[in-house]
């Protein structure tokens, strides 16, 4: 019996261990607070509430029903992010007064 519930739970064991060791996959808001920082410069702290900050615009998205405008704007962010000097800059007006409009 020891044998068999050894056995059983082994494949779990492992399975939860490969799934710790996998790195996180990051969102497209995420990627752009990243690039945004390594662009103007930024402390841990200040990624860090970026990161937060773009994880509360989700959940107010999806209260709103605006989950796809919002994801369309952080799609276009990542898309059409650029850095130049220490300015991040983007080519998403209209995704973003359709996320706007939609917030109201």
């Amino acid at each position: 019996m020891k044998n068999l519930l050894l056995s059983a739970i082994r494949p779990l064991f492992l399975l939860t261990f490969l799934a710790a060791a996998l790195p996180a996959c990051r969102t497209d808001a995420e990627a752009v607070c990243d690039y945004k920082c390594e662009c103007e410069g930024c402390s841990a702290g200040q990624l860090d509430d970026c990161y937060r900050h773009t994880d509360n615009e989700a959940i107010e998205a999806d209260r709103r029903g605006c989950l796809d405008y919002w994801d369309d704007l952080q799609a276009c962010e990542y898309d059409t992010g650029r850095c130049g000097g220490a300015d991040w800059s983007t080519s998403c007006k209209n995704e973003k007064e359709r996320w706007d409009n939609c917030r109201k």
